[in-house]
């Protein structure tokens, strides 16, 4: 939908795990090769985190370089969304302990609990409480240890996953023609069995039969994932854009999930548009979740590819299954 949402992006950090493991590695052990991998997927290598690692400090660490960058305070932070499926614990929520962690005052804090979708999600629900005036500068972070819940035994997953955290400093903006000017967010939980961890809720608590049956690992139907990434990104790219008044020339730049290297060249070629004007690192770091968009987003900005007046549209769907895209003014 249309809307006026005078926000801007203040500053932006990721983290990154150090070990990198590539499609040789998988070749190594799992009936795969480098070649097989790269073709269908587009990923090289990606980032796995060691034992001590997690999301928390991935997360942390990613929120204080985009406080870093944005020139911010921790104690100026009103508002921190955490977009995660990979939690610290259960409970609390991962975003209560990034709070704590960086020396925040008592702010609200929450996680998005949408998939790939978390971190769009959250930049379209703090840009509301910055425009409602609830809240003044906003902290957002999209963390994941996919590697966790990833069965590294199944070839059609393993390969897919890394782990990496994204943020940014989201205010008010301070130039008047800067802002989203449109957003989408949707969901269809009838095909929420697409992508699923069948175990570790409520449902099916652990036990001793679900660890033996690896059901605490996700579970993917690759083929109407792709067939539903490739329609929806689509889509929505063509839906955000009309609902602005947009035409797609002018847009400067597009930062997409990075799910499938495949998906995104499919849906830009349908669409028209260059693959120059998208942002594209699965290569080397697969795919992430949540953390994926602000990680590209991040390289974009540090990259110098996005300018003051820019038009930029983030643009993500997961498990859910769900879908988000918010139209940024730079």
């Amino acid at each position: 939908m249309k809307v006026h949402w005078p926000v801007e992006i203040a500053g932006t950090g990721v983290a990154l795990p150090s070990r990198v493991v590539t499609n040789n590695d998988f070749a190594s052990r799992l009936e795969t090769t480098d070649e097989w991998i790269h073709q269908r997927t587009g990923i090289r290598e990606r980032r796995i985190a060691e034992p001590h690692e997690s999301t928390l400090g991935l997360g942390t660490a990613a929120c204080a370089s985009a406080l870093r960058a944005a020139n911010t305070e921790a104690s100026e932070i009103d508002l921190l969304i955490c977009g995660t499926i990979t939690p610290e614990h259960t409970l609390p929520t991962t975003s209560c302990q990034i709070q704590a962690a960086l020396g925040c005052r008592h702010i609200p804090a929450f996680d998005q609990v949408s998939a790939c979708t978390g971190f769009v999600w959250s930049v379209a629900t703090a840009a509301q409480y910055i425009a409602s005036g609830f809240a003044k500068t906003a902290l957002v972070v999209g963390a994941e240890c996919m590697s966790r819940i990833t069965d590294m035994e199944d070839r059609g997953t393993a390969i897919l996953f890394g782990d990496a955290a994204g943020a940014a400093v989201l205010r008010k903006a301070t130039h008047p023609d800067s802002g989203i000017l449109a957003a989408r967010m949707g969901a269809d939980g009838g095909q929420a069995l697409a992508i699923w961890v069948p175990a570790g809720g409520a449902k099916e608590p652990a036990s001793t039969r679900t660890v033996n049956e690896r059901l605490h690992y996700l579970r993917m139907n690759g083929r109407e994932v792709y067939k539903f990434a490739v329609s929806k990104m689509q889509e929505l790219m063509k839906g955000t854009l009309d609902d602005a008044g947009v035409k797609l020339d002018e847009l400067s730049l597009v930062v997409p999930h990075q799910s499938n290297q495949r998906i995104i060249e499919s849906a830009c070629d349908k669409l028209g548009l260059p693959t120059s004007k998208v942002v594209v690192n699965i290569d080397r770091f697969g795919n992430t979740s949540a953390a994926s968009v602000p990680v590209a987003l991040h390289e974009a900005m540090s990259a110098g590819r996005i300018r003051r007046g820019d038009l930029v549209m983030l643009i993500a769907f997961g498990a859910g299954l769900t879908w988000g895209s918010v139209l940024l003014r730079v």
